[in-house]
């Protein structure tokens, strides 16, 4: 008696396995469940921000991407790295600011923040830009307004020190059409590019004049 329950307890549990197994496959087919779909989150219209190709001026927009060169702009007109190579490689003619400002706008930076941010650059300090707003202009205005803070650490490797800020706002006059500049010559374009040259100086933006408010 006692071998038969044994044996019906074991097809009890056999007819219990194959079972389960059968509910496993009916919930997960998996001859059928071969594709995979990848999802990407993308934060941020720059190509170094996100996976796949970089939005177009034309899919991001005018207002879009004029506010982008300006923060750009404003960023390398104030910011500072506690490393004095930096500051000359952008004091040259062929940097960001350099191609992106009216010869005169340019010289007045030379003169004027340039030698600031040597010195701090010197001096081992450390500033960070923001633009606070987004860029407008006011009707029948040819200047462009811009407000920025200044998040300055004067001295290097102290985390108790508390950082300076500091505001202040830009009236900038420029020239600007969505668009990439078509009087350069293209092998150029491309060399320049692959030497590690800006992106945002290639596009038909410039800043003519600037008046600190």
């Amino acid at each position: 008696m006692k071998k038969i329950l044994l044996f019906l307890l074991g097809l009890i549990l056999v007819a219990m396995s194959g079972g389960a197994i059968y509910l496993a496959g009916a919930i997960y087919d998996a001859t059928s469940s071969q594709r995979i779909i990848p999802y990407f989150f993308q934060p941020n219209k720059l190509s170094e921000h996100r996976p796949g190709t970089p939005e177009t001026p034309t899919e991001m927009g005018e207002m879009e991407f004029l506010d982008l060169l300006v923060r750009k702009y404003v960023t390398e007109y104030f910011y500072v790295a506690p490393d004095v190579e930096n500051i000359a490689r952008r004091m040259g003619a062929n940097g960001a600011l350099g191609r992106m400002s009216s010869r005169s706008v340019f010289d007045s930076w030379l003169n004027g923040e340039a030698r600031t941010i040597q010195e701090m650059a010197g001096n081992k300090a450390f500033r960070t830009v923001r633009v606070i707003d987004r860029v407008t202009r006011p009707v029948n205005s040819t200047y462009w307004i811009v407000n920025y803070e200044l998040t300055t650490w004067n001295g290097p490797n102290n985390f108790g020190v508390i950082p300076q800020k500091s505001r202040g706002t830009m009236f900038m006059d420029i020239t600007y059409e969505p668009r990439m500049l078509s009087n350069i010559d293209i092998q150029a374009l491309h060399d320049y590019l692959e030497n590690g040259g800006d992106p945002c100086t290639v596009f038909h933006f410039r800043v003519n004049e600037i008046i600190q408010g």
